[in-house]
């Protein structure tokens, strides 16, 4: 049998199969309560760390700067999220999570642990917890 043909699994690929099947979980889980993935990591973000300009949110996030946009402008419809006037700035505008947002919130994070305890129990903690240590620290490095 030939197998020259067939495409080598390399890390690119793994690590995009990888994010695609994790996001569509996600993703999914959150949809069954009206939330995005998108919207999670931005309320997730704004729970953290209030008071955040958009341009904060889109180098924190990595989000295009019109998706960032669309996400809080659903978040603001929903009552998830509100805007400000920036103290220091009055020309831009700090988005934060409303308390309606925070508890929303509460409820996608146990959605998305229910997620990551499936995948933990798929590859085994021992494994899963080398490959967020690994990821963390190859994404602090920048």
């Amino acid at each position: 049998m030939d197998t020259s043909a067939a495409p080598r699994a390399d890390l690119v690929e793994l690590l995009t199969a990888t994010s695609r099947r994790v996001s569509r979980a996600v993703a999914g889980a959150l949809a069954e309560d009206g939330g995005t993935l998108d919207g999670y990591r931005v309320l997730r973000l704004l729970a953290a760390s209030p008071g955040r300009t958009m341009g904060q949110l889109v180098a924190t996030l990595h989000l295009p700067g019109p998706t960032a946009t669309r996400v809080v402008d659903g978040l603001v419809d929903s009552a998830l999220a509100y805007r400000l006037p920036d103290p220091a700035d009055r020309r831009r505008v700090v988005v934060h999570a409303s308390a309606l947002g925070r508890t929303r919130l509460a409820r996608w994070e146990g959605l998305v642990a229910a997620q990551e305890a499936a995948l933990a129990r798929s590859l085994g903690e021992d494994r899963v917890g080398a490959l967020v240590a690994a990821l963390a620290e190859f994404v602090d490095r920048g």
